[in-house]
Parts: C-alpha cells; structure tokens; sequence
C-alpha cells in the first residue's frame, strides 16, 4: 500500500510538472502567434497544473487514517477540492468565450503560425508520452485519482490536435475565425468536464451511493457465497473519493455457532472486496426469520 501510494504521489508530481512546463510553452506561443486557441488550450494547461496541484494535496489529506473526530476518513477532502476546482474550470471557460466571441467581433488575426504548430505537436507529444504512464501506474495501482488523470490527458491529446487543424486551416484560408471557433470548443470542452467534476464532487458530498447496477452485483455476490446465507436487508452504501463504505445485515440459515457465523462474515467481506477493493465493509448477522 505504502508503495502505491509513493507511486500515485510521484505520477501526480510529474503531471504538475508537464502541466506547468506546457503552460509556459503555449502563453509564449499565444502571445507570438495571437492564437486565441492556443492560449485556451494554455489555461487549459493552467487548469491541469492546479488541478494536479490539488489533487496532490487532497490526496496527501484524504490518505490519513482517521482518528478520534474523523471514524470515517478524510476521504471527502478530494471531494471539496474537487468542488471548488470545478467553479474555478468553469469560470475560466467563460473567459475564453467571451473573449472568443469579442474577436469576432472586432476582428483578430493569427501570425507566425509554423511556430505555432510546433508547440501544439510538441505537446501533444508530451500529453501522450503522459497519458501512456499515468494509464500504466493507474491500472496497477487501482488508483482512482491516476485513472482521472489520465483521461484528463487524453482528452487534452485530442483537443490539442483540434488546436492545430485550427491553426493549418486559418494559415490555409487566410482567415483567423478558424482559430477562434475552435477556442470557443475548447472551452466547451472544459465546461464539459467542469460539469463532470462538479457533479461528482456534489454527489460524494450528499452520501450518493453505489449505482443499482453495482448494488445488484454486491447483493448477488452476498447471497452466492455461502448457502447458509438466505436474505439479505438493509444494504446501504455511500462513496468517498476512491472508498466505498457498504453496510447490510444478513439471514443465516442452521448455525448457531458464533464463531462459524463470524468466519462466515469476514470471508464474506473479502469477497466483497474483490468488486470495490477499497470497500469498509460491515456486516450484521441475523438468524433465518429474525
């Protein structure tokens, strides 16, 4: 555990560095070229580096054991982080269309645009290279956090390559609304996942729980284990960042003995486990009928 946990630490580090490295290249590359789509696609950069910055720190919080005031963890504290980022994407979205939309207005160019594309290929380059590590270390480490991460990237990779079809075809034209209309979709793009962040973090902060689909497959894991085992009620289940809490009672059929219907319970959990590998799980024994 301890060494997956250096692990995520290490790979959200490098991903602050790439994000920062990546939004020094493209404002230097938008102030030369007036690219209004290649300084969307720098604060988008921005936007990484913070996010990565907070996920780092949420991280670094949200792993502490609990303790005497916190039974359940510190789990929630990537979901407020993950709250207050959202509204920050989210108004910084606005800027660019609001700044997209007055250039059209009042006219804009695009100049030195070969430069231009460059940076936008050589980012897209160092996205991928990222994008290919952070899917690696996310499925060995069945980190939540690496996994987000990583498809931000990946998104990131598409949008980029948007970001140069933009540039080739105001070059091609001669017209620089190309490069504004596609700025006005990457901020779309990031309305879009500032919506998702935004969702998810409300979510986890309301206690949502596990989709009925992921109910339905813990509850037919319960019942399957053990024939012993014949009802099973009061199952809830609430979402912490990458923890889920599950509690329910069970119906145990002929065993009166407690340290069997103890034994029972725990290889039960573990179970339980291989579906949410994360999971605090806990169970209530009842006799059939009670």
């Amino acid at each position: 555990m301890n060494q997956c946990m250096k692990q995520t630490e290490r790979a959200i580090l490098l991903s602050v560095s790439v994000a920062l490295l990546l939004m020094i290249v493209k404002f230097s590359a938008g102030v030369v070229t007036h690219s209004m789509a290649i300084i969307a696609s720098a604060l988008d950069s921005t936007l990484d580096m913070m996010m990565s910055v907070l996920n780092f720190f949420a991280f670094k919080a949200a792993s502490k054991p609990p303790d005497a005031e916190h039974a359940y963890g510190h789990g929630k504290v990537e979901s407020l982080a993950a709250l207050f980022q959202s509204m920050f994407i989210g108004a910084s979205g606005a800027f660019v269309i609001v700044e997209a939309v007055k250039r059209l207005i009042s006219g804009s160019y695009v100049s030195a645009i070969p430069l231009g594309i460059g940076v936008m290929a050589f980012s897209c380059m160092v996205t991928w290279l990222l994008s290919r590590k952070l899917r690696v270390l996310s499925r060995s480490n069945r980190s939540l956090i690496l996994g987000t991460e990583q498809v931000h990237y990946a998104m990131d990779f598409v949008s980029y390559l948007g970001v140069m079809a933009a540039l080739v075809l105001a070059g091609w034209t001669g017209q620089a609304h190309w490069d504004l209309l596609v700025s006005i979709l990457v901020a779309g793009y990031i309305f879009k996942e500032a919506a998702a962040i935004f969702g998810r973090a409300v979510s986890e902060l309301l206690d949502r729980g596990l989709s009925s689909t992921d109910l339905r497959q813990v509850k037919l894991r319960i019942l399957g284990h053990h024939p012993a085992i014949v009802g099973v009620h009061n199952l809830r289940s609430r979402r912490v960042g990458n923890q889920v809490f599950l509690d329910f009672h069970i119906e145990i059929r002929g065993e009166d003995d407690f340290k069997k219907a103890h034994n029972m319970t725990e290889s039960l959990i573990e179970k339980i486990k291989e579906l949410h590998p994360n999971a605090d799980v806990t169970v209530h024994f009842d006799p059939e009928g009670e």
